[in-house]
């Protein structure tokens, strides 16, 4: 979801606890430690778009998560104390909205079970540990069965695409508040600010933020709430740009039209029988100019010995 600035601050070990396992890390200050010196703890979690591992950090008692995200440049060290880390990398920690990792495991479920039991998950362990976040209302995307207690639900779609949208709608809120380019004759798509300030249209806005939402969701379900969104989709479109009339030109046109086109490398066509070349239509000028040249001699032999 969109990133919002905090005041980062750096966490690595110093001193004596400085190792080859340093890492240089930027988290929100609050999300440090709690008041008994307790460290956030990082783990790994299947990613709800691409279904991989990926690295997050649960807080103190695990009421938030947060996504980790690395960015790494080739030539690039950090000096830690009195020691260098030729490993330049930097970890990022960004928040994330717990129902996004836990949707993957309730629309695989479809029916109704606990969620202690929907979200256990033998490769990835610690996905249990999402239950305890304090911002997870799945009355959002899901529908409760039994008793309260029993932490029961089962997936409900409507509920989810209506939630989704709601999401997409702010994302795309917070874009246009910063002037983030958004059209298709945009620089970059990667945040670029318009030096301009040129606004784009509601729904380029709305297509905008649904791929970035859409960074956090199955390819399918990215597919319907394109369409819930009524937002049309541009992959078509781009293939067509692709297949354009341009790449079939030759084709429409004249077939004498496209031989005098085509390179003449002075290599021979055996698949065809040689013709006698048509002497070219000369200008009223060059005849003139070869009658009068007719009965001239050559420059040489005023040079040559009488």
């Amino acid at each position: 979801m969109p990133r919002v600035k905090a005041s980062p601050k750096k966490f690595v070990k110093t001193g004596a606890q400085a190792s080859a396992n340093t890492w240089v890390f930027l988290m929100k200050g609050e999300s440090l430690e709690n008041t008994e010196g307790v460290h956030p703890d990082m783990v790994k979690l299947r990613h709800p778009a691409s279904n991989q591992a990926a690295m997050f950090v649960f807080s103190p008692g695990d009421l938030t998560i947060q996504e980790v995200m690395t960015f790494d440049e080739n030539k690039r060290s950090w000096f830690i104390d009195d020691n260098v880390r030729s490993d330049g990398k930097m970890h990022l920690s960004t928040p994330i909205d717990p129902i996004f990792l836990v949707l993957p495991y309730l629309r695989k479920s479809q029916q109704i079970m606990p969620l202690e039991q929907c979200l256990r998950d033998e490769d990835y362990p610690e996905t249990n540990r999402l239950i305890k976040c304090q911002n997870l209302k799945l009355s959002l995307i899901a529908d409760r069965k039994g008793d309260e207690s029993l932490q029961a639900f089962k997936y409900n779609e409507d509920k989810t695409l209506s939630w989704l949208r709601k999401k997409v709608e702010r994302v795309a809120e917070i874009v246009r508040q910063k002037g983030i380019h958004v059209s298709q004759g945009a620089i970059s798509a990667n945040f670029v600010k318009s030096s301009k300030h040129e606004g784009g249209t509601e729904a380029e806005y709305m297509r905008y933020a649904h791929g970035i939402v859409s960074e956090y969701l199955a390819e399918d379900l990215s597919k319907k709430l394109l369409q819930y969104l009524n937002l049309s989709d541009d992959t078509e479109q781009k293939k067509r740009k692709l297949n354009s009339p341009k790449d079939t030109a030759d084709e429409k046109r004249p077939k004498r039209e496209v031989q005098e086109m085509a390179p003449r490398n002075g290599a021979l066509d055996l698949t065809k029988s040689e013709k006698p070349a048509k002497m070219a239509t000369l200008s009223k000028k060059e005849l003139a100019r070869q009658k009068a040249a007719a009965g001239s001699k050559s420059i040489t032999n005023f040079f040559k010995k009488k």
